[in-house]
C-alpha cells in the first residue's frame, strides 16, 4: 500500500490513537500527520476512530494491528495558540491551524442561517462560538496578529477567511475585505475567502481588488436530495447563482484560483457528482472532492468507502488534466492544503494541448481576434468581419498550446427536432497547423455535443478540410457549393 492509498484510507476511515501515541488535539483543532511528507488530518475521536482498522502506536502506523511501512510524523500543537493579543484574548479563539501550513479564521457575525432550520449541518463556526471556542466579534487587527504569529512560530504559509451570510445583502464582504487587508499588512500571506455566492457579483470584484488571492464558493453537493438534508440554504440559493459567481470569480482571479468543495460519502448520486465536477472544471473551478466526516451537527451512518473515493479522484483528475487545471494553481485554501482530500495523489501531468470551452468574455474576445486573422486577413473569405450575430448564443471551444489560444470552433443549435448541432468557424492559427489541433477540436466538439444530448453534428466544410472530417467519421451530404467563392461540402456526423 503506497502513501496515497494510506492517506485516502485515513481520511475515510479515521485513526485510533493508542495510549502515548500522540496528544489529543485541542477543541477546534485537528491532529496533523505527515505521511511520506504529505499532510493529512484524519478523524481521531468518536465512533469512526474507535472502530477504525488504522491505529497509531509507538510512532508507527498499523492496519488491523499489523505495522505498515510508511514514514509518519506527528506535528506538534500550533505554538501561536498559546499566545494572546494585548487585551489578553487567546489567539486560539481568533484562528486555528488548517492542515500543516494553513490558518483558518471565521470572520464577521455568525451566519444568518445558523439560527434557522436551513443551517448547514456540517457548519463548525456556530458550534465553536456557542462553546466559547471561537470569538465572534474578533477584529481585523486580531486576525492579522494571529496570522503574523502563526507564520513566525508555525510556518503558516496561507490563510483561509470564512464568512457566513450577513445581512443586509453582502454584509459579510466588508469583514472579509478588512481581514484580508489586515492579514496582508501583518503577515503578507496569500488569502482565500470562503463564502456563499453573494447576491451581487460586484462584491466579488471588491474582494479581488482588496487582495483576495483565491475564492471558495462551495455548493457542497450536486445531489439535490443530499443538499436538502445537509445544506438546505445552499439548495435554496440555486445552481444558477453559484454558476454566475463561479464564472465571475474565474474571470477576476483566473482558472485554478477558484474552488468548490464537494463532500462525498453521503449517499449522493455519483453520476450527478461527476457531471457537476465536469461542469466546474469547464468553468475553471477546482472541484475539491472531499470525504465527508463527522462535525457540527452532521451525523454519518458509516465512513466513506475509500475505493469509492479513489474512483471519483481518478475521474476528476482526468477532467482537470484535460482542461489544464491543477491544484498547484491554488495559492491558498483547502485546495492548496491537501490535508482533507487526497485528490492531489491522482493528479496527472498536464498535456501540451488543452481543448476546452471558453470561460469568459475575455477569452471570447481573443477567439474572435483569431478568427478574424484567419478568415478575414489570411483567407479573405469575408470582408471586415466573420461575426454574424450568433456568437453570443454559441458554445465556443478553444485549443491552447503553451498557454496560448491557437485554435477555435463554435457549436450552434441546428435542427432541434433532429437533435442536431451546427459546427462552424473552425480556425487554427497558421503556425500551429499540421499538429493535430483541428482534429482534437473536432473530437472534443463531438464529445460536447454528446454530453448535451445531440444526436449528430452538421457543418459546411471547406474543401481542403473534407479529408480531415472524413477521417473522423463525417459523411458527405449532397454536392459541393460555394461560400464567398470558396468551395464547401455539407457534411454530418452521427453521434448515435
Amino acid at each position: 500500500m503506497d502513501n496515497a492509498q494510506i492517506i485516502n484510507q485515513l481520511l475515510c476511515r479515521g485513526l485510533r490513537l493508542e495510549p502515548g501515541a500522540a496528544p489529543m488535539p485541542a477543541p477546534g483543532e485537528d491532529l496533523v500527520l505527515r505521511v511520506g511528507g504529505r499532510a493529512v488530518c484524519p478523524v481521531v475521536s468518536g465512533p469512526w476512530a474507535g472502530d477504525s482498522p488504522w491505529s497509531l502506536a509507538g510512532g508507527s502506523l498499523r492496519f488491523a494491528g499489523e505495522p505498515v511501512e510508511a514514514t509518519v510524523e506527528v506535528l506538534p500543537a500550533p505554538a501561536f495558540r498559546a499566545e494572546s493579543d494585548p487585551a489578553g484574548v487567546p489567539l486560539g479563539r481568533i484562528a486555528r491551524r488548517y492542515g500543516a501550513d494553513g490558518l483558518w479564521a471565521a470572520v464577521g457575525p455568525t451566519c444568518l442561517f445558523w439560527a434557522s432550520p436551513n443551517r448547514c449541518a456540517f457548519c463548525l463556526v456556530g458550534p465553536a462560538r456557542e462553546a466559547g471556542q471561537d470569538l465572534e466579534d474578533k477584529t481585523p487587527l486580531q486576525v492579522g496578529l494571529a496570522a503574523a504569529r502563526a507564520k513566525e512560530l508555525d510556518q503558516v504559509a496561507h490563510v483561509m477567511l470564512v464568512a457566513g451570510l450577513v445581512p443586509p445583502a453582502g454584509g459579510e464582504i466588508k469583514h472579509l475585505i478588512a481581514c484580508t487587508q489586515a492579514v496582508k499588512g501583518a503577515a503578507g500571506l496569500p488569502v482565500e475567502a470562503v463564502l456563499l455566492p453573494p447576491a451581487f457579483t460586484k462584491d466579488l470584484k471588491r474582494l479581488a481588488k482588496a487582495g483576495v488571492d483565491c475564492l471558495d464558493l462551495s455548493l457542497t453537493s450536486f445531489d439535490p436530495t443530499v443538499l436538502s438534508r445537509i445544506a438546505p440554504a445552499k439548495l435554496g440559493l440555486g445552481l444558477d447563482r453559484y454558476m454566475e459567481a463561479w464564472a465571475e470569480s474565474v474571470r477576476l482571479l483566473g482558472a485554478g484560483h477558484v474552488s468548490c468543495t464537494i463532500l462525498v460519502g453521503l449517499g449522493e448520486d455519483s453520476d450527478q457528482t461527476l457531471e457537476g465536477c465536469h461542469l466546474l472544471v469547464e468553468m475553471g473551478v477546482i472541484p475539491l472532492i472531499t470525504p465527508a466526516r463527522p462535525g457540527g451537527e452532521m451525523e454519518l451512518p458509516a465512513p466513506p468507502d475509500p475505493e469509492y473515493l479513489a474512483g471519483l479522484y481518478q475521474e476528476v483528475a482526468v477532467y482537470m488534466r484535460d482542461h489544464g487545471l491543477s491544484l498547484a494553481q491554488a495559492q491558498a485554501g483547502a485546495a492548496r492544503s491537501g490535508a482533507y482530500s487526497a485528490l492531489w495523489a491522482w493528479e496527472l501531468e498536464p498535456p501540451d494541448l488543452v481543448v476546452r470551452p471558453l470561460r469568459n468574455p475575455d477569452e471570447l474576445k481573443t477567439a474572435l481576434a483569431l478568427r478574424h486573422r484567419v478568415f478575414v486577413e489570411e483567407q479573405g473569405i469575408v470582408q471586415d468581419t466573420d461575426q454574424d450575430g450568433s456568437d453570443d448564443e454559441a458554445l465556443h471551444l478553444g485549443a491552447w498550446q503553451g498557454g496560448e489560444l491557437a485554435g477555435v470552433l463554435r457549436l450552434l443549435a441546428g435542427d432541434e427536432e433532429g437533435g442536431l448541432l451546427r459546427l462552424g468557424r473552425l480556425a487554427v492559427r497558421q503556425e500551429s497547423r499540421g499538429r493535430g489541433m483541428a482534429s482534437e477540436l473536432l473530437t472534443q466538439a463531438a464529445e460536447q455535443a454528446r454530453r448535451r444530448g445531440a444526436e449528430g453534428l452538421t457543418a459546411a466544410v471547406q474543401a481542403a478540410n473534407v479529408p480531415l472530417f472524413a477521417r473522423l467519421g463525417w459523411q458527405k451530404r449532397g454536392e459541393p457549393f460555394a461560400i464567398h467563392g470558396w468551395e464547401h461540402q455539407e457534411m454530418s456526423l452521427d453521434l448515435g
